[in-house]
């Protein structure tokens, strides 16, 4: 991916190249009901009315997390004058998006999935609890997938967290910002998984990631919001120390 321009300076700026996938190969499908990271849970249930009444049964099916919820991560820095704010996004392969066409789509996708723009994030553990622990969780995710440390004050939080599928999913996810110098990298990145060791990290400006958002370009919830919030804070952000 090659940056993109605003003006004379670079809107879009890649930090760490992914490694460009061509195509997925099953090697062996799998039990669906077998250990993971994820449970579905199917029910017959019914609704409880305040006047003791109640509907009639009906199937329900929840995905629950390992963790239940998840965090998402808004690595961040200034640059340029004006000072413009720079968001580190990471770029990389989802199977599951590649396999869209293998499905009977209502609408058929703009493009092939071999490379997608999405936050940082990563699962909550079953230890993570309360603020703290969430805070703590995004700190190690910020390392293991960027490799870097955040540089200057504490973790900003963007308001409440927010489910990204009311319907099928009980997860919820969190927001959290830091503070970076993406010229200070404090480890190399990765948790040993394929996925992770081939993704890479991209520079983009903020109010560029919400165009891309319109435009398709990015379709990740969790920016786009993370996002929003975060330029309502750009002023403050930017009289933090660094």
């Amino acid at each position: 991916m090659r940056p993109g321009r605003s003006g004379s300076r670079p809107a879009i700026v890649v930090l760490r190249r992914p490694r460009r996938v061509k195509g997925l190969q099953v090697v062996q499908r799998l039990s669906p009901t077998g250990p993971g990271f994820l449970t579905l849970e199917r029910s017959l249930v019914r609704n409880v009315y305040l006047d003791g009444r109640t509907s009639a049964p009906y199937r329900s099916e929840v995905l629950h997390r390992r963790g239940v919820d998840a965090v998402a991560i808004l690595p961040f820095f200034f640059a340029g004058r004006p000072r413009r704010l720079m968001v580190i996004c990471k770029a990389g392969f989802r199977p599951g998006l590649y396999t869209r066409p293998d499905l009977r789509l209502p609408v058929r996708d703009r493009r092939s999935y071999t490379s997608v723009i999405e936050a940082v994030a990563g699962s909550l553990e079953p230890g993570d609890r309360g603020e703290k622990g969430i805070t703590a969780r995004a700190r190690a995710e910020l390392l293991e997938e960027t490799g870097l440390r955040p540089v200057a004050g504490k973790a900003v939080r963007l308001g409440s967290g927010f489910f990204p599928s009311h319907g099928q999913s009980t997860e919820k996810i969190h927001l959290r910002a830091f503070q970076v110098d993406p010229r200070r990298p404090a480890a190399e990145a990765g948790d040993g998984s394929i996925n992770e060791a081939d993704s890479g990290t991209l520079a983009i400006e903020a109010g560029r990631i919400l165009d891309m958002c319109q435009k398709g370009l990015i379709e990740d919830p969790k920016l786009e919001i993370g996002v929003t919030r975060l330029i309502r804070l750009k002023n403050q952000l930017a009289t933090r120390r660094s």
